[in-house]
């Protein structure tokens, strides 16, 4: 949640807004209070939308339908306003969480809580299919879970966009993960392709994991339309056998909601507060409602919705009804993470890990800040995704900003800057400071502990590096100010901060990496004036001992395989090959790129390991930086020089895309993962 900007409209017809709560594929979405004094969720649509005319129109006729929805599972359309000239519409405020959320931090729901979520998902579709909508993009981001059940939103919005300009120009609606086998196919789209991914989003539910798993979208598409799903997470039993049956290829061999709900004839629907939702769930819902009541009933409580530091409770529901085409924002919260009120940002920010510190001006440390500032993409050297791939982090020695890449904005930055940072696979931050390394959670909102050297002689912290189970932490430094001789490389042990290893360095190092099982630490040997990388080091994290060391002929290249800790690849000559870091031996060169080809400057390997991405530097025989990718398996390219891949990059986990940044031209390209054709530029 942001507080609302200079551009930002104070007012949408007679609504006034309180605070920016994202943005999706259609457009912005504000907390606003109406003249009532109600909260609502209201969603402003894109420029490029509002002059549309295929778009108005579908966005009218679906706005209508939609306002004929009326249920307990469903949010009442409040207002609406298609003929202006930016057309919007405003939705019921929900305080609870989305189901994507709560499994993500909390765990799968209990098995008592299946059938009311599958009841009430089938109940909230017969309203919208009363209606005469579909809803088409029905998945656990969509779906809120409140005291009275799950409730369903975005309905009739993917089918709104459907043939505008953004669907022309590639970007994709919906989530394959629970896409139906006709919408795949491009078939009719019935009220059956709703059941299917109602199934699949119980199914979500119960293990935390879609029927047909996750992976490059293409893959997953392919088993969606000829695999069978995975239901071991649901309890054998009725339910079990009614979600195999809603996940059924043919439409016509799939329940309706009557069906669906005379299934499930003996589920009471929750009629009392929170005894379908497991307690943190509860809990979450608690605060938010308490929020929503303060926001709700005083200017006192709005101006707490507009300042620029929010509390972590108010944050949180930025999460409800953002998004639009299916798309739903990890919200940032901004400057302080509390769960009491929020303050003016010079207090001790409330609750959070040991540690925490304030900056000389007075601001804590603990989240990502809002305010708007420049990501510095001409110095970015690394480009990571959060865990569930919904947030970007680009990264550099300057900066640490972040990124929505399916709304295309940059939604927050690390305060103060870091000199250095890196995120390991379960997204912990580790974030240099000069004389301290900072551990923070994946939110930036929680400093889980500052670790600083046992040397009073040591400063200059950088280059930090967290284990990817989080439990050790490294980072570069120096002793005495002695930059040329006094470079060491110093370990803690993150839970308790203590030093274990403080090992002295023959130079200069740069981006310290951990191996995938945190056996090794990797890192660039520099020249001392910072220009020339001499060679690639690694040190056995148990010993504190040289393992190897590999010296080039120019600059060098590495990049660690995301779960085979013995496997490395290293550019040094202009050749890149696979190292065995076990013996330090060269099991395959690659396949050499072309003699015009732009220099290598990165090398990362896919989430599974099966490919390698070379991301090039500045153009050499092209106007755009080209680059290759291999297989690793056989060390054969599989692209070459067609397609745009500038350094730094990163693949996102689900393969969904993958991200480079042009530092040249200063903006980030967001290619599709299948076959890297480009399909948004953020800058």
């Amino acid at each position: 949640m942001h507080p609302l900007t200079p551009d930002d409209p104070r007012s949408v017809g007679p609504h006034r807004l309180l605070a920016r709560l994202g943005a999706g594929g259609m457009g912005k979405v504000y907390l606003a209070r109406t003249p009532g004094g109600d909260l609502a969720a209201l969603k402003l649509v894109k420029d490029e939308l509002a002059h549309d005319p295929e778009f108005r129109a579908r966005f009218s006729r679906e706005v209508r339908a939609a306002g004929r929805v009326r249920g307990p599972f469903t949010p009442a359309v409040v207002d609406a306003d298609t003929e202006a000239d930016v057309p919007w519409m405003a939705t019921e405020y929900v305080p609870g969480p989305t189901l994507k959320e709560a499994v993500r931090e909390h765990g799968p729901l209990p098995a008592a809580s299946l059938p009311v979520l599958v009841s009430g998902l089938a109940r909230a579709l017969a309203a919208v299919h009363d209606a005469g909508l579909t809803h088409r993009d029905l998945k656990p981001g969509n779906v809120l879970l409140s005291p009275r059940g799950p409730q369903v939103i975005d309905f009739g919005i993917a089918r709104a966009v459907e043939g505008t300009v953004l669907t022309r120009t590639g970007q994709n609606f919906g989530t394959p993960a629970y896409a139906s086998p006709e919408q795949i196919t491009g078939r009719d789209v019935s009220s059956g392709s709703d059941v299917f991914s109602l199934a699949g989003t119980a199914v979500f539910a119960a293990g935390g994991a879609p029927p047909f798993g996750t992976g490059r979208p293409g893959e997953v598409l392919r088993r969606i339309t000829s695999g069978e799903p995975d239901l071991g997470a649901v309890p054998e039993g009725p339910l079990r056998d009614l979600l195999t049956r809603c996940l059924a290829k043919d439409p016509a061999g799939r329940p309706d909601t009557v069906g669906i709900l005379a299934a499930l004839t003996d589920v009471p629907v929750p009629s009392t507060e929170h005894e379908w939702l497991p307690a943190p769930v509860t809990e979450k819902v608690r605060r938010l409602r308490e929020h929503e009541a303060d926001a709700r009933g005083s200017p006192a409580g709005e101006d707490r919705w507009r300042r620029p530091a929010l509390t972590a409770g108010a944050a949180a529901a930025a999460l409800l009804l953002v998004g639009g085409g299916g798309y739903a924002l990890t919200a940032l919260p901004g400057g302080e993470a509390s769960n009491t009120d929020a303050g003016s940002g010079t207090g001790d920010g409330g609750s959070g890990g040991a540690g925490r510190e304030e900056t000389e001006g007075g601001v804590p440390n603990d989240a990502f800040a809002s305010t708007e500032v420049d990501p510095d993409l001409w110095l970015a050297d690394e480009v990571t995704f959060s865990p569930d791939g919904e947030r970007m982090y680009v990264t550099g020695v300057t900066s640490f900003s972040v990124w929505d890449w399916r709304a295309g904005e940059m939604v927050g930055h690390l305060n103060p800057t870091p000199g250095g940072t890196d995120v390991n696979p379960e997204g912990s931050i580790a974030a240099a400071h000069g004389d301290r390394v900072e551990i923070l959670d994946d939110d930036g909102a929680v400093l889980v502990t500052t670790l600083t050297s046992n040397d009073p002689d040591v400063s200059h912290l950088r280059a930090p590096a967290v284990s990817p189970d989080g439990a050790r932490a490294a980072a570069l430094g120096v002793r005495n100010e002695d930059f040329e001789n006094g470079n060491v490389l110093v370990v803690w042990d993150v839970e308790t901060g203590e030093v274990v290893r403080d090992v002295s360095l023959e130079g200069p190092f740069s981006r310290l990496e951990y191996t995938a099982d945190g056996g090794h630490l990797v890192a660039r040997l520099t020249s001392h004036d910072g220009e020339t990388l001499l060679g690639i080091a690694v040190w056995d994290v148990g010993t504190g001992e040289w393992a190897h060391y590999f010296e080039g002929l120019g600059d060098m290249v590495f990049g660690l395989h995301p779960t085979d800790p013995s496997l490395m690849a290293l550019r040094d000559d202009g050749s890149v090959r696979l190292i065995d870091l076990r013996s330090g031996g060269t099991i395959r060169s690659m396949d050499p790129v072309g003699e015009d080809h732009d220099e290598v400057a990165a090398l990362v390997f896919s989430p599974d390991g099966e490919r390698l991405y070379a991301g090039v530097d500045e153009p050499i025989e092209h106007d755009e930086p080209m680059g290759t990718v291999w297989d690793v398996a056989s060390g054969a390219k599989i692209r070459d020089g067609d397609v745009l891949l500038p350094a730094p990059l990163g693949v996102h986990p689900d393969w969904e895309t993958v991200a480079a940044v042009d530092t040249e031209e200063r903006h980030i390209l967001i290619l599709d993962g299948d076959d890297l054709t480009v399909i948004d530029e953020l800058s």
